[in-house]
């Protein structure tokens, strides 16, 4: 199941959000969901653990 949620940042976020995608080469909704999972992961409220998530954000990059 997929859900949609609207996030509303103000100016200095969301530039940072774009420095930070950039950087890691993802597009906004990308970026705000692999730093969301991470720290989801971090505090320890996901089941997968974060060197997977961070393996299938690189399989998503190489097949886009």
């Amino acid at each position: 199941m997929v859900n949609r949620i609207t996030v509303v940042l103000p100016q200095e976020e969301y530039s940072a959000l774009l420095k930070l995608g950039s950087m890691e080469l993802r597009n906004p909704p990308d970026q705000i969901r692999a730093v969301l999972r991470q720290e989801l992961a971090r505090r320890g409220l996901l089941s997968t653990p974060i060197s997977a998530l961070e393996q299938a954000d690189e399989e998503q990059e190489t097949n886009q």
